[in-house]
């Protein structure tokens, strides 16, 4: 259970980490990008304008997100201008602020977004714009290269920083696991110890009341009083049994395994609860597939047969039927136990492995026979601590299906 406890902690926590750091590092790069776009296009607005002369530029209307531009920005800006007449043909070609291209080149990207029919655009790393003035019309192009050098470098170093704050907060996320969960522990250990310790003491009063029922019913003969203490100590003996179950599988002890046959093993259980459905004109049909060996718990799987026996025989209506089967399906064993039920049932059949929830007590045909709602929250510990599953479902208004898999 500690083990489990830390694990689950562990998880919770680098979960909310790990998306706060995401979305610490996906905001940083998102407005750095915005930053470095809304500069470069303010620079290539400012060049259109001024037509590439330095000293007609407005460096009064900064960027929303970004740093005003100033006259040294733009004299480091690598860019060229392409001036055209309305026809798209070249009369002139500005390459003073730029080493990397040549006449040709220009006049290859000059004439690509003429014809693209845009005003503005990316072409490679270059981004343009077109303005036309009187007969002419101005193309300016400016090198992104180092924007994107920029924004990789911050969403590099970006990167190493979250990467090193989450494996320092795992770090310390483990190590401080074992004290934020110890008074969880501490708890339900006392818990489980009060359940224990419970249990066992109420064994021995509930064994005397018992034996002085029986002896009084001998002497004094049976009556309806007789039978309303038999009944109360036997609900009383299994809740007790179920209880002590959980309390035994919530510590996360290993319990013994051995080869067994439960396709023997439940031969040998049926004919109880084939009396018990006949005497309520139930009918019980049996499907067990001969020869299925398992590595199980002999007591353990004993007992998820009779919880869901005990209660497919307490909620099944006189003249209803139950389903039992248990087929192997590769290396998996599969156990379907199926029951007509009353049509008034819960909604949501997982709310029936809940501790201690029961439902409607009209689906009970004996009010004094409802049980306290720990059978099935018990079944699904057992399968689960094999390493399993048990779950339900309503195939039909009238019908509840129960599925354990091993």
């Amino acid at each position: 259970m500690t083990k489990t406890l830390k694990i689950r902690f562990v998880i919770f926590s680098m979960t909310a980490v790990t998306c706060l750091l995401f979305f610490v590092f996906a905001a940083i790069n998102g407005l750095n990008l915005i930053m470095l776009e809304q500069q470069s296009d303010m620079a290539l607005e400012m060049l259109v304008a001024s037509e590439g002369s330095f000293y007609k530029m407005d460096f009064d209307r900064p960027p929303p997100f970004a740093a005003p531009l100033n006259l040294e920005q733009m004299r480091s800006a690598r860019f060229f201008i392409v001036r055209t007449d309305l026809d798209g043909n070249i009369e002139d070609i500005n390459l003073a602020q730029i080493s990397s291209i040549d006449q040709e080149q220009a006049k290859s990207y000059a004439l690509e977004a003429w014809t693209s029919g845009k005003d503005s655009g990316k072409i490679d790393h270059f981004k343009f714009a077109v303005k036309p003035k009187g007969t002419t019309a101005i193309i300016c192009f400016i090198d992104t290269v180092e924007q994107t050098e920029n924004f990789y470098r911050i969403f590099f170093s970006s990167g190493f920083i979250v990467i090193v704050c989450w494996i320092v907060l795992f770090l310390i996320v483990v190590l401080l696991s074992g004290r934020v969960i110890r008074p969880v522990l501490i708890g339900m250990e006392k818990q489980k110890q009060f359940i224990t310790n419970a249990g066992h003491e109420m064994k021995t009063p509930l064994a005397i009341i018992q034996s002085n029922n029986d002896t009084m019913a001998l002497i004094h003969g049976e009556n309806k009083y007789n039978v309303n203490i038999r009944l109360q100590t036997k609900r009383l003996n299994v809740l007790m049994s179920n209880l002590l179950t959980l309390a035994k599988l919530d510590e996360d002890i290993p319990l013994p395994k051995e080869p067994l046959n439960v396709s023997d093993l439940v031969t040998v259980l049926i004919p109880v609860y084939q009396e018990e459905a006949d005497s309520k004109s139930i009918q019980l049909t049996v499907d067990i597939e001969p020869n299925i060996c398992i590595q199980t718990n002999r007591d353990s799987f004993c007992q998820l047969l009779t919880i869901l026996m005990d209660n497919a025989l307490k909620y099944t209506p006189a003249h209803g039927s139950i389903l039992l089967t248990m087929r192997k399906c590769g290396k998996r064993l599969q156990i379907t136990e199926e029951n007509t039920c009353n049509a008034i049932h819960e909604s949501d059949p997982e709310r029936l492995f809940e501790r201690f929830y029961r439902g409607d007590s009209a689906r009970t045909q004996n009010k004094d026979s409802t049980g306290y709602g720990i059978g099935l929250s018990a079944a699904r510990a057992i399968c689960e601590n094999f390493g399993g599953s048990l779950s339900a479902k309503y195939p039909t208004m009238n019908t509840i299906r129960f599925f354990a898999e091993f």
